[in-house]
Formats: C-alpha cells, structure tokens, sequence
C-alpha cells in the first residue's frame, strides 16, 4: 500500500468541469481506483467533532455507505450498522469483511487478467449474497480501463448481460471529467447498448473536487439520477482540503447523499491508512466522521 502522501499526490490533469474546476486522477494502486484533483490549498480550520449518530436517515433502514478497499484487514473495524457493502476494484479478495457487510464484485476491464476468472468470480459472491455487480472502471480515462463507449457496450453483452436477473447490473464507472469523459461517454455507451439490447440496472460514478465545493457534488450527482432514469452508486468521491474540511464536507455530502433517493450507495475513497483508517485498522478522525455523518 502506497503512504496517504503518494495516494494523495497528483498526477495527471483530467479536464475542466462545467464548473471551471480543475479534475485530477491518477492510479493508485494494482487494480485502479482513481483518484485527486488540483485545487488552491484551503484555509486551515478548527477540527469539527464527529457527530455520534450511526443510524440511518430518518424513516429508512437502508444503509447506503460503504468502503473501497486493496487490504480488506484494514475494515475489520467498521460494522453493518455503519456500512452495508465493500468492493475492491477486482472480483474477488482475500481475508474478510465484517459480518453482514456485503462484497460487490467488479470486472475491472476486459483484458484477460480480469475477464478470464470473471464469471466463476461473480457467480461465487452471488451465492454468497453479493447483490451487485459492477463494470468497468474509469472506462472514459486513458490511466484506467480506457475503453470506448462502443467496446463497452459490446464487453457488456458478453460479460455482464449473462447475469441479467440474478443481480443488479451497474455501468461504468465514470469520472466527472467534461464531455467527451464523464456523462459525454456514458451518454454514448448507453445508447450503443440500446440497440444491442443491454440491461444496465445502475449507474455508478466517481465525483472528485474541494473540499468547499459542496454544492457541485449535490448538483452533478443529482443529475445523474435525472438524467439517467436510474438509480446511482457513487463508488467513489473524495474531496481535497485539510482533514477538517473534509470531515465538514461529509457532515453535509452524508446526509444529502442519505436523502437522495436516486442514490443507492456510496463510498468515500478510501479505506486505507491516512484516509479513513490509521495504520493498525482503527478509525481515523476522518472514518469516524465519516460513518457517523
């Protein structure tokens, strides 16, 4: 595992949002998840105390966090009551993840590494409970699975239609990169999977940007439930600032996301030592905010 000043570094200029903010990615570890972005150094805050609170929003029971994770002893300190799901960028993992938290397989791209062990994969996590099934990550950038929208529509034929019925299907998962990236690819592959017949259950998409920004993240992910007609899994978002100001973003990005009803699940990125755990797997001051937002 890379120190959280590698995982955090920048790496590649991404594009230019909507919003005029600066997107950065890069690859953080052996199976891709994306990652950070450019924007000016905030100013330094007082420490917000987490909030106590683990229960779900106000009349649900459902809960929608959840962790992205390379080590899965690094979760063995969250719970079901705080988290329902985990997946780790491949489609299968090694050791174990708390009791009732589910695993969400994933075909990281189709190049042979991945695809070859894909269906014995993904047949095994349903059986034992796995609901969903993710696709390709990051297809819209050339450091991830870098795969057109017309190659995807046709992977999705041969590797995730099979499974049609027997779990959730979800998209790429897109960045928040401007068009042709982002909504620009999505937009494309769903209609070439239109008129090749794909189920595609669910959307799931990564959000990156600062930490004071919040009200880009409302709004783009919003209108992906609005513009898709389907529910979203926000697999991954981050947001840049001092620890301070990250842990006020989730006080707010939690339970907004917790309220949305077009979002099914979400993850922070990531479960890993200086981010949302400390090296020996306990909580950080950002992991508990986080799962008690």
């Amino acid at each position: 595992m890379k120190s959280a000043a590698s995982l955090l570094s920048i790496a590649l200029l991404l594009a230019t949002s909507v919003q005029g903010a600066q997107h950065m990615h890069k690859k953080h570890a052996r199976r891709g998840p994306s990652a950070t972005f450019s924007q000016p150094s905030p100013t330094t805050t007082a420490a917000v105390p987490p909030p106590t609170s683990t229960s779900p929003p106000s009349g649900s029971s459902t809960v929608k966090r959840g962790l992205s994770f390379n080590d899965a002893g690094l979760t063995k300190n969250f719970n079901s009551k705080q988290v329902s799901f985990a997946y780790n960028w491949d489609s299968s993992y090694s050791g174990s993840l708390p009791d009732g938290v589910v695993y969400f397989p994933m075909l990281w791209s189709a190049a042979p590494e991945h695809s070859n062990q894909w269906v014995a994969n993904a047949n095994a996590a349903i059986a034992k409970g796995s609901t969903h099934l993710l696709f390709i990550n990051e297809p819209d950038l050339s450091s991830q699975s870098n795969t057109s929208p017309q190659d995807a529509a046709q992977q999705w034929m041969q590797f995730m239609q099979p499974f049609a019925g027997k779990a959730t299907l979800v998209s790429p998962a897109i960045t928040n990169g401007a068009p042709p990236m982002g909504t620009g690819w999505m937009d494309t592959f769903l209609a070439e999977c239109d008129k090749l017949g794909c189920q595609v259950d669910a959307i799931a998409a990564h959000i990156y940007d600062s930490a004071t920004n919040v009200g880009y993240y409302q709004n783009y992910i919003t209108d992906l439930g609005t513009r898709y007609n389907r529910s979203v899994l926000v697999t991954e978002f981050g947001a840049s600032g001092t620890v301070e100001q990250q842990q006020q973003f989730l006080q707010t990005m939690i339970p907004f996301l917790d309220n949305l009803d077009s979002v099914s699940h979400y993850a922070y990125f990531m479960t890993a030592a200086g981010i949302l755990v400390n090296s020996d797997g306990s909580l950080s001051a950002l992991g508990q905010t986080y799962v008690s937002a």
